[in-house]
């Protein structure tokens, strides 16, 4: 993944909309095609942009630079959600920020006929009256490949869960280095890290921030217990918005009670297995330690017990 893309994918887990539509307008062109920059506009922004109209959180400017972007086909934008939401305030927000533009607005399309639609207008001369029709806007991703293939690869509309090759590569590294372990890319915080045990002690930042983040590289036993974290650090993250997420991140790793790991890859360059091994081999002192972890699995003993009794739960540090 590349810088630029990262630092979109930052600025969103940071809510910074205003910051990431500009970043994204005006580097979409240089970047166009980039591993891990359709994750950003189509997987990151929807439900983040969601959250924000829900608690109008959108600034007017930041909404005429949406309609602009998917106005001139600059950003996709399939939602019908979304999009209704950017046409019910495109109106009030180009009159609170003032300028020469024709009120009211050219309406986004929704992609999706409603009820409430009156009628359409007789047909002009020369032209055929019919029904409207819904219209959706698919991507279409072609990927080469040399050598033999069958007709059903043609026609899928898979990914890999890795957002770029050096991501893959990195993910080799991993798992050659811990091959008694499951290593898995690109997880969601919320998939292992319980927020409603944490009950007070995750705060409402802290919980926006878990439902949105991922880690690089999570790393679980046999039976799927996570046993550490692992993040592919670089000179992105010296940056002060970049430290102050990744204190969010470290703290919700410690509350988990997960280790959380961070590698440090100053040279961009090393995008092979082999450099991400050398790298983690480096790293051996603090990596080395998280082996014994959780290697013994968990069990499930079977008992009965009347109904109305309450069973607690203990963990280990406690029995």
């Amino acid at each position: 993944m590349s810088a630029t893309v990262q630092d979109l994918r930052d600025r969103l887990e940071a809510r910074d909309l205003h910051e990431f539509l500009k970043l994204y307008d005006a580097e979409r062109i240089r970047f166009l095609g980039q591993p891990g920059l359709g994750q950003c506009t189509q997987r990151i922004l929807p439900p983040i942009l969601r959250e924000m109209f829900s608690s109008n959180r959108v600034t007017a400017a930041c909404v005429i630079q949406l309609w602009q972007l998917v106005r001139n086909g600059h950003l996709l934008m399939v939602e019908p959600d979304l999009l209704q939401a950017i046409n019910d305030r495109i109106d009030s927000a180009l009159a609170e920020e003032g300028g020469t533009a024709v009120l009211p607005a050219q309406k986004l399309h929704t992609y999706a006929a409603t009820p409430e639609e009156p009628a359409p207008a007789p047909a002009a001369r020369g032209k055929v009256a019919g029904p409207a029709i819904a219209m959706k806007r698919i991507v279409i991703a072609s990927a080469y490949i040399v050598g033999t293939v069958g007709m059903s690869d043609a026609f899928t509309f898979k990914k890999s869960l890795c957002a770029s090759s050096q991501e893959m590569e990195f993910l080799k590294a991993v798992r050659q280095y811990f091959p008694g372990f499951r290593a898995y890319p690109n997880q969601p915080l919320r998939n292992f890290i319980d927020l409603n045990a944490m009950g007070a002690f995750a705060d409402d930042e802290l919980r926006r921030f878990c439902w949105s983040s991922l880690v690089d590289v999570l790393l679980c036993t046999e039976d799927e217990d996570p046993v550490a974290g692992i993040e592919l650090d670089s000179l992105h993250h010296d940056r002060e918005d970049a430290q102050e997420r990744d204190m969010l991140k470290n703290r919700l790793f410690q509350l988990a009670g997960v280790p959380l790991v961070r590698i440090r890859a100053d040279d961009t360059s090393n995008v092979r297995a082999e450099d991400f091994y050398d790298l983690l081999v480096a790293n051996a002192d603090l990596l080395n330690a998280l082996r014994p972890r959780r290697l013994r699995p968990r069990r499930n003993h079977d008992v009965l017990v009347p109904a109305d009794v309450q069973v607690r739960k203990y963990s280990s540090a406690t029995a």
